[in-house]
């Protein structure tokens, strides 16, 4: 398999707005004389929550990936080799169950090579032996390290893992923010325990005390029991482990209630939605981590986020260009070995892809090995990077 790596270049004024340039590999070359044959279709599956709270994630992590199969389509390289990338976009709901029949759906699909997903790491580890057993390969941003710990050859993860993102908030809060009591909440997802479970382990390690550890359900809306509970604690902070919406009213009603101590959380915190359902005074010096670095400062993601922002009139939220890596990533695998499943899958693993958000090569497990953390407060009603 001859490595590959594609560069994303600046927009241009009129229609696709990057340009695919210094690749290497047989499909290299000048379109193919025979222009009016009829190409090929190849898929490319995606799987993640297109209803409900979490929608928000998926519905830009499917725009992007749609930008990315149009821009493919309109490549020299895809007309010489006779293909043309279509999407076959499915609704997982967050929900594991869920999860599995759409990995089925995907797998019976012939056409479909690989797969952008899924979302949410409760969905994505019950999906991924569904997918190993089929031979297609998914590239995730999905952070349970227990995704990759499955050894199989399929799963890539083109993110860090909770493990270093749950390491750096404790770090952060003990040495940075010098806070040494926090309360400990997490929405009882895979994603949100794990994330909690490794900030306990790095923050007590350093000295730090978990004044308390409750655990919450998604979609829960009233938190007034847990709140008053702390507020009989005087914790420093409250680090939360999972998704936005429920992470935001926790920080409206402890402010409300007088517990007026930050809200610490993960990835999934970072949306301007946050700040809507907390409202804005409320979530005023809350924190949280992210996989990865700002848009602004990814090699290519002012690039992107102008081609994005003329293509559908909005901003990326924090994953699109994490998605348009990944379809990218999919797409040079099949231009360099076909669209066979196994090839593809064996091509991704072999891969190294210099994208918007940067270099990507995937290790023996599927990690990234390109892991990077960063973390934002919330000031003046936005999120602002803090800088170490």
């Amino acid at each position: 398999m001859t490595k590959r790596s594609v560069r994303i270049i600046a927009a241009l004024i009129a229609g696709a707005l990057f340009a695919l340039a210094g690749c290497s590999g047989s499909g290299e070359g000048a379109p193919s004389d025979d222009a009016g044959a009829e190409a090929s279709e190849v898929k490319i599956g995606f799987a993640a929550p297109l209803t409900g709270d979490n929608a928000i994630y998926g519905e830009g992590m499917k725009r992007a990936v749609e930008m990315a199969i149009a821009e493919a389509n309109e490549s020299d390289e895809a007309r010489a080799a006779g293909v043309t990338f279509a999407l076959s976009a499915q609704d997982d709901q967050s929900d594991p169950k869920q999860a599995v029949s759409v990995a089925k759906l995907l797998i019976g699909d012939p056409s479909v090579v690989a797969v952008v997903g899924h979302f949410n790491s409760g969905c994505t580890l019950p999906a991924a032996p569904e997918y190993a057993a089929a031979g297609l390969a998914h590239v995730t941003v999905s952070s349970n390290p227990a995704i990759t710990a499955q050894d199989f050859s399929t799963v890539n993860r083109i993110v860090a893992k909770d493990d270093a993102q749950g390491g750096y908030a404790a770090d952060l809060v003990l040495d940075e923010l010098g806070i040494d009591t926090v309360v400990v909440v997490d929405d009882s997802t895979q994603y949100g325990q794990g994330l909690a479970a490794e900030f306990v382990k790095r923050f007590e390690a350093g000295g730090g005390t978990v004044l308390a550890a409750e655990k919450i359900q998604a979609k829960d809306v009233d938190f007034s029991a847990m709140v008053t509970k702390f507020k009989g604690l005087a914790p420093e902070a409250i680090y939360y482990g999972g998704a936005h919406t429920e992470g935001a009213l926790l920080s409206k009603q402890a402010k409300e209630a007088g517990l007026k101590v930050p809200v610490i959380g993960g990835d999934m915190l970072f949306s301007a939605d946050y700040m809507n359902v907390a409202g804005a005074a409320n979530a005023e010096g809350d924190i949280c981590t992210s996989l990865g670095l700002p848009l602004e400062q990814q090699p290519r993601g002012v690039e992107f986020a102008a081609a994005y922002e003329e293509r559908y009139g909005a901003a990326p939220e924090a994953y699109d260009s994490y998605a348009y890596d990944s379809a990218w990533i999919i797409i040079n695998a099949v231009l360099d070995a076909g669209a066979d499943r196994d090839a593809v899958a064996q091509a991704i693993r072999a891969l190294t892809f210099d994208g918007v958000t940067g270099e990507v090569s995937f290790d023996e497990a599927g990690d990234n090995r390109n892991q990077v953390i960063s973390s934002y407060r919330v000031e003046n009603g936005a999120w602002k990077q803090l800088i170490d």
